[in-house]
């Protein structure tokens, strides 16, 4: 009786799991990320999935403002889609940029690490800003590229990144954020 029990439950949970993915990436990210998603700002195929990165409207008191987001959209059309992000937001006000750094990560069912996905994002607010540089593990900024999105200025990188700055056309430093390696 025990090894008939223990297969019935095993056959709900793969049921149940299953009942969980959705048949396209677009089905997921539409009804399996949690936030209202304002605006999509970009997505990243990624092995295994893809990245999105978008914005959110969050409420604070009677107003409201925009927070950034990444989900990690994991799947494929054979096996289905399912959101297997952190599936939280950050935001704080800045008069220069504001960033959202990140490291998602999957398991396999033995408990071994089987994605890891660093990755850093933000928001280019100054208008002066124009260069935007990522300091890895090593401590080095790298250029990364800046893009426009419904006119709003957008960053990301995917990478070991958690420190960020901003230089003006000069090349002068006029904001820094995130963790020192």
């Amino acid at each position: 009786m025990g090894k008939l029990w223990r297969s019935a439950i095993i056959i709900l949970c793969v049921l149940v799991l299953s009942a969980c993915a959705y048949k396209t990436a677009g089905e997921a990210i539409q009804n399996d990320i949690p936030f209202n998603i304002k605006q999509i700002v970009h997505k990243e195929k990624v092995e295994d999935g893809y990245l999105i990165f978008y914005t959110t409207e969050q409420k604070e008191g009677s107003g409201t403002f925009d927070a950034l987001a990444v989900a990690y959209i994991k799947g494929s059309e054979k096996e289905g889609w399912e959101n297997a992000g952190h599936n939280h937001w950050t935001y704080y006000k800045n008069d220069f940029m504001l960033l959202y750094a990140d490291t998602f990560t999957t398991f396999n069912e033995d408990g071994t690490l089987d994605t890891k996905i660093p990755v850093i994002f933000g928001k280019v607010v100054n208008p002066d800003i124009k260069t935007v540089e990522a300091a890895g593990p090593d401590g080095k900024f790298t250029k990364i590229e800046i893009f426009e999105k419904e006119k709003e200025r957008f960053y990301y990188a995917i990478g070991d990144y958690k420190e960020v700055r901003a230089l003006d056309g000069a090349g002068k430093e006029m904001d820094r954020q995130g963790e020192k390696q």
